[in-house]
């Protein structure tokens, strides 16, 4: 008798060891592929951001060939003219000053390996919408421009724009859900156990407010 019961016990220990470590094993492999699917998007994200970057030079050298960016001339000359040259002036800047600071945040996104803290999040939420005002701005400035109105040029780049600020919106969402994935799964039984067993208990990965990315929100 000794012997079955000897071998049910070897066999339930064995099988119930198999069971707990499956549990463990899938559990902590779920977190850890859900922080790695986050990374990759929030990598998705800068990219795009990126993009729109490296659209501004062909923008901005098509503000500085118009006719108001090149109003000051010997009959030319008037304090209309000066006031409306200073002021299309100081909207390259501000836009030039928007691309450096999300450049900037860009980078230290992209050089931190672990979850975003929420100021840096934040701080790239008032980047990347600051940016994008500035640049809707200047593109509304810019039909309104005679010799702009029908420029295909500037057709083409204003689409382009747009495109990028629905990708960027579509990769902020896609992070977004599997930070609230990984968020959820630890803090729920067995993922809170499991969370604490690899020490990422204290692990949590900030949303992006998505609605600010919006394209009708970005032009309200």
């Amino acid at each position: 008798m000794k012997r079955p019961l000897l071998s049910l016990s070897i066999f339930s220990a064995v099988f119930f060891g198999i069971i707990l470590f499956s549990v463990i094993f899938g559990g902590y492999s779920s977190l850890y592929r859900a922080q790695n699917r986050a990374r990759d998007a929030k990598i998705m994200v800068t990219v795009e951001c990126q993009k729109q970057l490296d659209l501004l030079p062909g923008l901005m050298a098509m503000a500085r060939k118009t006719d108001s960016f090149n109003n000051i001339g010997p009959n030319n000359s008037d304090q209309a003219h000066l006031n409306q040259d200073r002021l299309d002036q100081a909207k390259l800047a501000q836009l030039e000053q928007a691309a450096l600071k999300t450049k900037a945040i860009l980078t230290r996104i992209n050089s931190v390996i672990t979850p975003l803290e929420k100021e840096l999040i934040l701080a790239f939420e008032e980047s990347q919408i600051q940016l994008s005002q500035e640049i809707i701005g200047l593109i509304i400035g810019l039909k309104k421009e005679e010799k702009l109105k029908s420029s295909q040029a500037l057709i083409d780049l204003e689409k382009k724009f747009n495109d990028l600020e629905i990708t960027v919106f579509y990769h902020s969402h896609q992070y977004n859900k599997e930070a609230r994935y990984f968020n959820t799964r630890k803090s729920i039984f067995p993922g809170f156990l499991i969370a604490k067993l690899f020490k990422l208990e204290k692990t949590h990965i900030y949303e992006i407010n998505i609605d600010l990315f919006k394209p009708a929100n970005l032009r309200s």
